[in-house]
């Protein structure tokens, strides 16, 4: 894997790095298996973001929040001036949501697949057969 092109197959939304934040499975699975290719599971900065506010109660989630960012197959995807313009014209699609429209672009960007536990919110945003759903509960 190299740092200075990383492949990124898969983007995590807020509501898919909440669900890693619980200790769900789910999102670990997917990243083993595009780490073991070689690739990266992209974390948008501003998802992390989100998600870490929304942890702020839970120092337990907070820390898996800082496990997330660290492991092999993971890449946080900045959100630089030149990508912050990009990914202005996808907020009007997105409800004004900052942090989905990150993960939106991200996964488009890239042509990745897009990971969230909330696909109602997602579908008009992502061609269906792109958006792996996480559920809500772990298995």
């Amino acid at each position: 894997m190299t740092d200075l092109l990383p492949d990124i197959r898969a983007v995590l939304d807020s509501s898919a790095i909440r669900s890693y934040a619980r200790g769900h499975i789910h999102v670990g699975e997917v990243i083993t298996e595009v780490a073991d290719d070689s690739a990266y599971v992209g974390i948008p900065a501003t998802a992390l973001l989100d998600a870490h506010a929304q942890c702020l109660g839970d120092k337990v989630a907070r820390a898996r929040l800082g496990v997330l960012v660290h492991l092999p197959g993971t890449q946080v995807l900045a959100l630089d001036a030149d990508a912050a313009a990009h990914v202005a014209e996808t907020v009007p699609f997105s409800h004004g949501d900052l942090s989905r429209s990150h993960a939106v672009w991200a996964s488009l960007e890239h042509a990745a697949v897009y990971l969230t536990a909330e696909p109602q919110e997602s579908a008009r945003l992502i061609a269906k057969d792109r958006i792996i759903v996480i559920p809500a509960d772990d298995a």
